[in-house]
């Protein structure tokens, strides 16, 4: 067990800014999938603590927003990081499935669109570096 909490803190140090939104994204769609299975033997202690700790891998996500860069944006993901959140609390409330299964759901769809856009990233950053500089003449050549 501590192999794994060594691994994780040394994923989470040397990450870059795109890959801690994954990662975070990856605990909350984690904790939600523990809280399903639990919603469906009604472990209740376990769907309380696996919901919290969704909930809070949500919180992270939406204060992790950055309102200067796109605003618009912003604005976009924070309501659907809101709505998530909302969704987990109910779920909780009300020991309620639909709402667990809405809020997996769209965790999914967003972690499927986060990496398509780090591959796209990725594409441009190497057709970036692909592109000859012109080389400088200096006084030798």
């Amino acid at each position: 067990m501590a192999n794994v909490a060594e691994y994780l803190e040394a994923q989470v140090m040397t990450a870059g800014p795109h890959r801690l939104h994954l990662l975070v994204v990856d605990g909350a769609i984690r904790f939600a999938r523990r809280a399903q299975e639990a919603l469906e033997h009604q472990r209740w202690e376990e769907l309380d603590a696996a919901l919290s700790r969704s909930r809070d891998c949500m919180t992270e996500l939406i204060g992790g927003l950055d309102a200067e860069r796109s605003p618009d944006l912003t604005d976009r993901l924070k309501s659907l990081f809101a709505f998530v959140y909302r969704n987990l609390v109910l779920a909780d409330l009300e020991r309620n499935p639909v709402r667990l299964r809405d809020a997996l759901r769209i965790l999914e769809i967003h972690r499927e669109t986060w990496l398509e856009l780090g591959e796209q990233l990725a594409r441009e950053q190497a057709a970036r570096e692909a592109v000859p500089t012109p080389h400088a003449r200096s006084w030798t050549t």
